[in-house]
């Protein structure tokens, strides 16, 4: 090539116009020449020439104007940023969602909103190029349910949504968990079994609890506290607590995560119970805090990698066929016993 190399300084961004001048061509024609569009050999030859010789990464944004097409995928977070970070399953999720999509060639970007903030995730979306959404961690509410209709983007939930949302979803058998974490404790022998459940507006933590409900039903119990409120180990801590204080015949222990097991056992070891043989206790989720504890904890595992391949399967059938192949996966959530239970 004839032309010169442009003097670039350190910490310049190498644009398509750098690209351009360098080849010879109008910033058009290098566009089109990087992408999909109508250009001569020898056009395309200079132009991928250039663009090598300059380290040029194209920009996902104008490629998506060029060719009309977006792969960008929103990963829309509806909490608070630190709950984002220190929860186990958002940010596992989050970080396998992230690896799946970009080794389909799918862009994603994290979208942070507080939970019901749902002008501040309609102002996101609406202005992000999204081609398609996984949300993450949805909390219920009118609002926001209307905001996710307006945006007028391709969704995929993680976790099963309110019964009034009819999207597609990826999740565990919530249920079904719950309801055997109940059975084991029965058969271990508990009589007096407290829940320690989650937000009454997800339904992740609804159908664990509905599943709870039927399985002491079908035993002839009720159970000797029934306590709802956020994920976390000091809520479960602090529950634990209050439920040795108002009912000390508490023997037996379902929470409704790992985390808030993991602060529930702190509770149950401090007061100087034994975890299992005076009280047992289960969690739900099989993360880290399930094996870092003493004794370590029964529950339920999530596969995290195997959810977010699946969501990413299902959005990126649909960019590719404009149907939706599946529309629901449920994936069970196998027992894995350890000492607590």
């Amino acid at each position: 090539m004839n032309q010169e190399v442009p003097e670039m300084t350190q910490g310049d961004a190498v644009t398509i116009r750098d690209v351009a001048k360098l080849a010879g061509v109008a910033v058009s024609t290098a566009s089109r020449a990087l992408g999909n569009g109508s250009a001569s050999a020898r056009t395309r030859q200079k132009v991928q020439q250039a663009a090598e010789e300059l380290h040029f990464v194209p920009n996902q944004a104008a490629k998506q104007l060029t060719s009309g097409k977006s792969n960008i995928i929103a990963i829309m977070v509806p909490e608070e940023p630190d709950f984002v970070f220190r929860d186990a399953f958002v940010s596992g999720m989050v970080a396998q969602l992230a690896t799946s999509f970009t080794a389909v060639n799918l862009l994603p970007f994290l979208a942070l909103t507080k939970p019901h903030d749902a002008k501040g995730f309609l102002k996101v979306l609406k202005g992000s190029g999204a081609a398609g959404i996984v949300v993450v961690s949805f909390h219920y509410s009118k609002p926001f349910a209307d905001a996710l209709k307006q945006c007028g983007k391709l969704i995929v939930s993680i976790g099963t949504p309110s019964p009034s949302m009819h999207y597609p979803y990826v999740d565990v058998d919530n249920y079904q968990g719950g309801y055997d974490a109940v059975m084991l404790l029965h058969k271990r022998g508990c009589q007096h079994i407290a829940v320690i459940a989650g937000p009454t507006d997800m339904q992740a933590s609804v159908l664990r609890t509905e599943g709870v409900k039927d399985a002491l039903s079908s035993l002839g119990m009720e159970p000797v506290a029934f306590i709802p409120g956020e994920y976390g180990a000091q809520r479960g801590e602090e529950v634990m607590l209050q439920i040795l204080s108002e009912h000390p015949e508490v023997d037996g222990v379902f929470a409704i995560s790992d985390e808030t097991a993991a602060g529930a056992l702190r509770a149950l070891l401090n007061s100087g119970k034994r975890v299992p043989e005076d009280v047992a206790l289960i969690g739900f989720d099989d993360f880290h805090v399930a094996r870092a504890v003493s004794p370590r904890l029964t529950t339920f595992a999530q596969p995290l990698a195997a959810m977010a391949e699946t969501a990413t399967e299902m959005m990126s059938e649909r960019l590719e066929t404009g149907e939706w192949k599946r529309k629901a996966v449920l994936f069970p959530a196998p027992m894995v016993r350890r000492e607590s239970a």
